[in-house]
């Protein structure tokens, strides 16, 4: 059965845990003197945590039945709930 309550939990832990990977990321750019084009890819990161493996996107279908996805971006959301505008 899917629990809405615990869904948003976890969506808020996926977010928060990419902004702090970010955070690690620009602290360590400005230590080695990267750019922000840069990715450095040899940067220690925390280890993702296990409760997120298998993180669905949640957001409602036309049915109104829960969206299955699991290949989320940072937002938590699939390409189809929360990805980039493809414009007008």
């Amino acid at each position: 059965m899917y629990d809405k309550a615990q869904h948003d939990r976890l969506r808020r832990l996926w977010r928060s845990y990419h902004d702090w990977c970010d955070c690690l990321i620009a602290e360590y750019r400005e230590e080695q003197g990267l750019s922000d084009d840069e990715f450095p890819f040899d940067a220690k990161l925390p280890p993702f945590p296990e409760v997120l493996r298998g993180l669905t996107c949640g957001a409602r279908t036309r049915k109104g039945t829960p969206c299955k996805l699991k290949d989320l971006y940072r937002s938590g959301r699939c390409k189809f709930h929360g990805g980039l505008s493809t414009g007008p």
